[in-house]
């Protein structure tokens, strides 16, 4: 089965951070620097998925993290490859139906055009 997912910019290659954004052309300005809540995806070197999300802009508590930040992250969790998904308001992870991070949005979760999502019977 092949799998192909959108994001970026790209966080991590071959085990070292690679901000991939002057190709991609992701985020303009200073918003690489930027703190948000972020999302990303990698996988290690024997092939293990690794999910992340960072809650973010709840001052005080998680103020979120910049692209290198996330980058960085990644690597200590062992990623070979990883990149960054959608951000913001937009970042939200449910397990068994249940939130494991407070939104960033006051009006809580958002409609988005698409998710993430892993099933099992483990």
């Amino acid at each position: 089965m092949e799998t192909i997912i959108g994001g970026g910019p790209v966080l991590v290659q071959e085990g070292r951070p690679l901000i991939t954004n002057n190709e991609e052309m992701a985020f303009a300005g200073k918003a690489l620097y930027d703190k948000h809540p972020r999302t990303a995806i990698g996988y290690t070197y024997d092939n293990k998925l690794i999910i992340v999300v960072v809650e973010g802009r709840n001052a005080g508590v998680a103020e979120g993290a910049d692209l290198q930040q996330l980058a960085n992250i990644m690597i200590q969790l062992g990623c070979k490859e990883a990149m960054n998904l959608d951000g913001g308001g937009s970042t939200c992870m449910l397990v068994n139906g249940k939130p494991t991070i407070k939104v960033s949005d006051k009006e809580g979760q958002r409609p988005v055009p698409a998710v993430f999502m892993i099933q099992g019977s483990w």
